[in-house]
């Protein structure tokens, strides 16, 4: 692996890393994103927060990413149909100038901010087909999220997508996902008409994917490959993701 860029900043330590095509972003040593342009879906967990869009019955034309890194779900999203309009909001600077310089993070309608996101959200009232909450900062040892997750905030995560969005929620292991659905049980039934989990077999995350609309739950990996195929996308990582049905 070649070290492309290494910078420390603020007692923060940036590096850009390639392995042949694939380009790799760590900060504090943590493992952020991976992006090859060549093999768009690989069935890491960047997939699990833009595979999630297949499934609703037209592609969404607003996208609202919370949390950038290197930018890969956009990436993904961006290939999978372009949207309208699209803002990735990221805390740290320094990711989203590595995002557009190393990562070629550059499309029509495409706005990167650096914003604290939560505050963002109580700030703007725009609604957005599909909002991925992918907000993390680096722990002690393992990220940890800005504030833990509550009603407050999926409400207002909620009030920012359209009557059809879709609401994607990262989590940094399965068990985190699941008690957050067992949690807000009756608060997902009353606003999502279906809700799913969605892991990688080669990273521990648990993806929460909520759908206002109606959307069709049946043979999701067939639709996923489908999907991917009819867009003249890579299909072999999907042999890694699973996806569970929760409401």
């Amino acid at each position: 692996m070649t070290r492309l860029y290494q910078r420390v900043a603020a007692g923060r330590t940036y590096e850009v890393r390639t392995a042949g095509a694939s380009v790799r972003l760590y900060t504090n040593g943590a493992f952020h994103s991976q992006w090859h342009p060549k093999q768009i879906f690989q069935g890491a967990v960047w997939d699990l927060l833009s595979l999630p869009a297949l499934l609703r019955a037209e592609p969404p034309k607003t996208i609202l990413a919370l949390g950038v890194g290197g930018g890969t779900a956009l990436h993904q999203l961006y290939h999978l149909e372009p949207w309208q309009r699209a803002i990735g909001i990221d805390i740290d600077g320094e990711h989203l100038r590595l995002a557009k310089r190393f990562f070629k993070l550059q499309y029509p309608g495409l706005t990167l901010r650096q914003d604290d996101a939560i505050a963002w959200i109580a700030e703007h009232q725009e609604t957005f087909d599909y909002l991925i909450d992918d907000l993390f900062l680096d722990g002690a040892q393992d990220p940890e999220r800005p504030e833990p997750i509550g009603e407050a905030w999926l409400t207002d995560l909620f009030n920012r997508t359209t009557c059809n969005g879709v609401l994607i929620q990262n989590h940094l292991d399965v068990q985190h996902a699941r008690a957050c659905f067992k949690a807000y049980r009756s608060w997902f039934k009353k606003r999502f008409s279906r809700v799913l989990l969605l892991t990688s077999a080669t990273f521990t995350n648990g993806v929460l994917a909520a759908y206002r609309g109606p959307v069709d739950v049946g043979q999701i990996g067939l639709q996923f490959k489908l999907g991917l195929k009819s867009r003249g996308l890579p299909t072999n990582g999907l042999s890694r993701i699973s996806t569970r049905v929760l409401q």
